[in-house]
């Protein structure tokens, strides 16, 4: 599936969220959980993004750095109330680097980050407005 509007890229969002879970249900050590709650991230960001009509890069390591999407969304670092670190985590240090690493640089446990992440996504779809969630 090719992402064509802001649900297709909640859909993604979604699943993304929906794998990072599932690795840390069976595997809670594993890196990968964080790996793919980084994508949830992304794809709500995108989504928030489509749904303002907003151009955003697709490829390469632009459309992955969530620091440059989540300033697109027209947010600041400071918008993110994190006492633990779990959600600046993504913003400042994820990416797709982490598929190649076994270990996570981080005091943070895998849960930790992973419901950091929830939160995070969970922000950027509220962000999305009522108006554009009516487009289809």
């Amino acid at each position: 599936m090719v992402p064509n509007n802001y649900k297709d890229w909640l859909d993604i969002a979604n699943e993304r969220a929906a794998d990072a879970d599932a690795i840390l249900k069976n595997r809670s050590q594993s890196i990968g959980s964080v790996y793919m709650a980084g994508y949830a991230i992304e794809s709500s960001l995108k989504a928030l993004l489509r749904s303002r009509n907003k151009s955003f890069p697709k490829h390469g390591n632009q459309g992955h750095n969530l620091r440059r999407l989540w300033e697109a969304a027209g947010f600041r670092l400071s918008d993110i109330r994190d006492s633990t670190g779990a959600k600046t985590f993504f913003i400042e240090n994820w990416d797709t680097s982490l598929r190649y690493q076994i270990t996570c640089n981080s005091s943070l446990t895998m849960a930790e980050l992973v419901d950091g992440a929830k939160q995070l996504t969970n922000f950027i779809k509220f962000k999305i407005s009522p108006k554009s969630r009516r487009r289809r």
